[in-house]
């Protein structure tokens, strides 16, 4: 079976700028991983900078060495290190540096911080990898392919995630639940401008897409956690969403993608009620439609009782403006 190329950012020292970048390649010496391989990809990071300056492919397997370097103390200290040698150099004009990530939350978690040793490499899951690749992509940069389609397919099946492209959310490890959304990626954005641009667009897109598009929403409105579920067999929840901590807040997140012509009825509400009574690791949930409810849905005394602490309603008036906002308009 074909072995995908991991991702790594690697920390080198501060002289390591553009002007000792070649294109035949460049050796680091970082401490030891034994995960880091050939035909892997390498961001590189400066000391004490701040930022990413280029990126390039591992072409060989790391290979041990013995240094002397200062310890905490001042004087010489033999060291274990690694060498690896990185090739066709890529260098980022402008350069990505850390006040341009902050600009953005889910390339915030990116940023190295708090490392024992300040040359070592950071392993980079293909959900980050793809956000950092779309990042430099967005500044009009070359970046390494197979980032970015529309829809995430590799959710349903286990498909590398880094042959995608163009995501509409970008998906981290798989739980018991589903997959962890870690971000939003250009489609997010430009979906979102589409509603803004015409509201009845929202009809238009696929079940599956607009899931994915309320996903990414609770990631952008600074969920710690949020999970998308299967298409099959997710026990009636689309989408959960976890706030945690004091206060701490678990929901799930009924998604239908239906006209205004087909209401939702009590009826699919007291099912989400039901779903949420049963379940005990859950504090409300919400019922998301890019219509409307049926019209006397309120007058029913049971939902009277649960709506808005247990369950939340949120038809289009109430989701669109909400998208908006998290689009930045």
């Amino acid at each position: 079976m074909a072995r995908y190329p991991s991702h790594w950012i690697i920390l080198t020292n501060p002289h390591m700028t553009d002007i000792y970048a070649t294109p035949e390649g460049i050796e680091f010496l970082i401490a030891p991983d034994d995960n880091i391989k050939t035909g892997d990809i390498a961001y590189l990071w400066a000391n004490p900078f701040n930022l990413f300056y280029a990126w390039g492919e591992v072409t060989s397997t790391p290979r041990p060495e013995v240094v002397e370097a200062a310890g905490p103390d001042g004087y010489l200290e033999k060291k274990k290190r690694y060498a690896i040698s990185v090739r066709n150099i890529k260098h980022l004009h402008p350069q990505i540096d850390e006040e341009m990530m902050w600009s953005r939350t889910e390339l915030r978690k990116l940023i190295p911080k708090g490392h024992a040793d300040d040359l070592c490499a950071i392993s980079l899951r293909p959900g980050q990898a793809a956000q950092l690749n779309d990042f430099i992509r967005e500044h009009r940069l070359d970046a390494p392919t197979g980032s970015t389609t529309v829809g995430i397919r590799w959710l349903q099946e286990e498909i590398p995630p880094q042959v995608t492209i163009q995501a509409v959310i970008y998906a981290g490890d798989k739980t018991s639940e589903g997959r962890l959304v870690e971000g939003v990626g250009i489609a997010w954005f430009e979906i979102i401008r589409l509603i803004r641009r015409d509201p009845k667009e929202i009809f238009n897109i696929e079940p599956r897409t607009f899931e994915e598009l309320i996903a990414g929403a609770y990631e952008r409105a600074g969920y710690d956690e949020v999970v998308l579920t299967p298409r099959s067999a997710d026990k009636g929840r689309d989408v959960i969403a976890t706030i945690n901590g004091v206060g701490s807040i678990r929901i799930f997140d009924q998604i239908k993608r239906n006209r205004i012509t087909h209401p939702i009825t009590a009826d699919d509400v007291r099912a989400l009620a039901g779903v949420i009574s049963m379940a005990q690791n859950v504090s409300k949930g919400v019922l998301t439609t890019s219509g409307v409810f049926a019209p006397n849905l309120m007058e029913d005394e049971y939902i009277q009782r649960i709506v808005p602490y247990r369950l939340e309603l949120k038809p289009r008036d109430v989701l669109i403006p909400w998208l908006m906002r998290l689009g930045g308009f």
